[in-house]
């Protein structure tokens, strides 16, 4: 075949024209103008809206996003909730969708979210990239049932309280007993379905109480507050100063310091304030952390704890609620309480416990020295500091009267006793009244009582 002029000009009409092609379609596909990634959008497969509060939602893209529709179908009707043309809207889109007009006689309860986003590529005929989204929505207007059935008549500061509560609703996401809307506390399943039971306390710490709350939230932001009704009464504080000497400090303080495996200040008064402060606080922290991590909801038909005994033969050398300030060369250098019974007696002695319990900690505790835990359910437990030697094993199951350890002089002491301190969901509350047989018949035992009768009398 011969190659002719004008051969060669087709051929290179044709190189021209494939070199255009094949760049037109680079173009296409690498262009930022013509990206094919679809815009995402962020929200929940399942959606409880309560049509109080706007849904938040979020669309996201590489680029623009050009469009959006949102709209709801019960199976029965289509409503349009919100739609758009956005201009230059680069990246991200937080949108809050507001609750739509429902007529008197249309109440849907149930329906189906659709998000239908497209992008500002040229991409699919200069349509861009479309998203569809689709979300299940429940519609749940009606607040949670949340009722006191009983509660312990006297609240102390520093002491406890019992609850029994009523809480229902088929969407249920939530419920506690709060504090001065500051501490929460854990309710447990208590007798029947939906009835539930809470030992709170008033932490010594606080001076004001404010009140006492039932809280019950749904899973569409429904909030019932029912108010805990209890007459209170203030803690009469004792105070006592403490002389800190260097020899306590370097002997007792650092110790302490380095078998918590903290840094040693070089200052003997930072020493001090870094162990019974800093520490301190470290190890309150733990004690509530292992109490709540061992919470059961197994549901509890009956509660049968018996008052606590003292340290046989022990003086008591420190109470409940001493807010101790300490003085180091006639100065304050810190100020902190003292939240158990302090009992001394023979070195070494024996120490028992009065009810059965699961031992949830054995360990170096800090400022407590080696330190026993036992669980006794509901949220409370029992703490035995300072000891000497254990007779029990992490995850024992005890029984009232066994011999648990031996008093001991280790952590942060002047010398051998017991710390006994009762743990109301792993806050330290006065020991006394869980000694005090009348105490506990009248606020424990007989709260629970009634509470089993009123349930028994609303229930078939």
């Amino acid at each position: 075949m011969k190659f002719t002029s004008k051969n060669g000009t087709a051929f290179g009409i044709f190189i021209i024209l494939l070199v255009l092609v094949l760049a037109i379609v680079a173009f296409l596909f690498l262009s930022p103008t013509f990206e094919r990634v679809a815009p995402k959008v962020l929200v929940e497969k399942e959606i409880y809206w309560n049509l109080q509060k706007p849904i938040k939602i979020n669309i996201t893209d590489n680029n623009e996003i050009k469009s959006y529709m949102i709209s709801f179908n019960d199976g029965q009707k289509q409503i349009t909730l919100d739609t758009k043309v956005v201009k230059n809207e680069k990246g991200s889109l937080e949108l809050e969708i507001l609750p739509p007009s429902f007529d008197e006689s249309y109440k849907p309860k149930e329906g189906t979210l659709k998000f239908d986003v497209y992008d500002a590529s040229k991409w699919n005929f200069f349509k861009g990239n479309q998203t569809v989204v689709t979300s299940k929505l429940i519609i749940d207007r009606k607040s949670p049932i949340a009722n006191v059935i009983s509660n312990s008549y006297l609240l102390r500061q520093g002491g406890a309280g019992v609850i029994v509560v009523e809480v229902s609703d088929e969407n249920l996401k939530d419920y506690y007993i709060s504090f001065n809307d500051e501490e929460v506390f854990e309710l447990f399943p208590f007798y029947k379905k939906n009835f539930y039971i809470s030992i709170i306390t008033w932490p010594v710490q606080t001076k004001e109480f404010k009140r006492v709350n039932l809280v019950a939230v749904d899973m569409a932001g429904n909030k019932t507050v029912t108010k805990v009704p209890f007459y209170i009464k203030n803690f009469v504080e004792k105070t006592d100063d403490i002389k800190v000497s260097d020899d306590f400090i370097n002997s007792v303080s650092r110790q302490v310091l380095e078998t918590s495996e903290m840094s040693i200040p070089n200052d003997a008064p930072e020493i001090f304030v870094k162990s019974n402060k800093e520490l301190r606080e470290k190890n309150i922290k733990t004690i509530k952390e292992v109490v709540k991590k061992n919470f059961s909801n197994t549901l509890i038909t009956s509660y049968d704890i018996k008052p606590f005994l003292r340290l046989e033969n022990a003086a008591t050398v420190a109470g409940f609620g001493e807010r101790r300030s300490y003085f180091y060369n006639d100065q304050k250098i810190d100020e902190e309480w003292h939240l158990g019974n302090d009992w001394a007696s023979v070195k070494r002695a024996p120490i028992k416990t009065f009810n059965d319990g699961k031992v949830i900690f054995k360990d170096y505790l800090g400022i407590y020295g080696n330190a026993i835990i036992l669980d006794h359910g509901l949220g409370i437990a029992s703490l035995y500091a300072h000891t000497s030697s254990a007779n029990v094993e992490l995850n024992d199951e005890v029984k009232a009267g066994q011999q648990i350890a031996n008093t001991g002089a280790t952590g942060a002491v002047f010398g051998d006793h017991l710390h006994f301190g009762m743990l109301v969901q792993g806050i330290e509350v006065n020991p006394n009244e869980w000694l005090d047989f009348t105490w506990m018949k009248t606020n424990v035992t007989k709260t629970i009582e009634d509470s089993i009768k009123i349930i028994n009398g609303s229930t078939k």
